[in-house]
């Protein structure tokens, strides 16, 4: 095969290729892949797990998705 039949046949499958790919994304239905995939679902709005100091109680707070779940100071942990 010739330098030039081999350019001519990768230039060929190549336009073959890209043909093939837009085919199949223009007929792809509404939930198809690319919209499907594409966007994530919303975030619920959740309250982050921290830990607060309190300076002026002298205390550390423990939070778990936005509630208080331990208090801890000088006589130890409290609920």
């Amino acid at each position: 095969m010739t330098s030039t039949a081999s350019s001519r046949l990768t230039f060929i499958v190549f336009t073959a290729g890209c043909i093939a790919l837009a085919l199949l994304f223009a007929n792809a239905p509404d939930g198809g892949f690319p919209s499907k995939y594409a966007k994530a679902p919303a975030a619920q709005a959740v309250q982050p797990t921290r830990i607060a100091i309190d300076n002026e109680a002298h205390a550390i707070r423990f939070y778990i998705d936005g509630k208080q779940v331990a208090l801890l100071d000088a006589s130890g942990f409290k609920q």
